[in-house]
């Protein structure tokens, strides 16, 4: 298996390629402002590799799908995405993707829906789907089991970030109970949406702990977020130390 992070360009996401023996998958593109960059950093990285046989997003966020319809058309692959979400791409929904907020356009994104627990055999790597919602409906994650890794998406945006869920389609107690879920396997390393790579299982044991509990605590409070949480939540990647966690 060959696993490789593209860090974010300023409000993307994180893009993740995954390759097997015998297919590569790509992972949130990010936004479709740098498609074109993002089309030429994963040909330079695919090289050698595997053809990429889909498209696989973790939600609907323009910040993780914008450039989705762009790479699919040019490789000739399917977008996969959780049913929850698959109205919001064919539609090119404005909100609930979150386009509106960057002031942008979502593409209109042709969709074939996943299933829960589908399973995406690249070849002496196998991946699977796992429903995690709570940012949004249909967020997933894609855990390869025999690895210990899970690709989190916006579950855990960031170590010190804590996932948002005051957006179209976000809950705090199914995001919570996500968490506990993802807390369940046998981890060894997490991919965040945009942020650093968690490795080893005693960090990522302590980081999901750290979520779960912040999120317990705002369930406690109605939702109500602490103080010393920044809002509008920081949405771009800066070459900067992290703040601390908030308080």
């Amino acid at each position: 298996m060959r696993l490789l992070r593209l860090p974010s360009i300023h409000h993307d996401s994180s893009c993740v390629v995954i390759s097997g023996d015998d297919e590569s998958v790509v992972i949130d593109p990010g936004t479709s402002w740098y498609q074109l960059n993002v089309r030429e950093r994963l040909e330079a990285a695919l090289e050698g590799m595997p053809a990429v046989s889909a498209v696989l997003l973790t939600h609907r966020h323009f910040d993780t799908a914008g450039a989705a319809k762009h790479l699919a058309e040019n490789w000739n692959v399917p977008v996969r995405i959780h049913p929850a979400g698959a109205g919001a791409l064919e539609g090119g929904d404005l909100l609930t993707t979150w386009a509106s907020r960057f002031n942008s356009d979502m593409p209109v994104t042709e969709v074939i829906p996943l299933e829960e627990s589908e399973r995406f055999d690249l070849g002496g790597v196998v991946i699977t789907v796992l429903h995690l919602p709570g940012h949004t409906s249909d967020s997933v994650g894609y855990w390869i089991a025999d690895r210990g890794v899970l690709i989190a998406g916006d579950l855990l945006p960031k170590p010190a970030h804590p996932a948002r869920w005051d957006l179209p389609t976000g809950c705090l107690p199914d995001l919570h109970a996500s968490v506990e879920k993802v807390l369940e396997l046998n981890l060894e390393s997490i991919v965040c949406g945009h942020g650093e790579w968690l490795q080893g299982e005693e960090q990522v044991r302590t980081e999901l702990e750290r979520h779960r509990d912040f999120l317990a605590g705002c369930m406690e409070e109605k939702g109500v977020r602490p103080a010393g949480w920044p809002r509008p939540h920081p949405t771009c990647s800066w070459l900067t130390p992290e703040p601390e966690w908030p308080q």
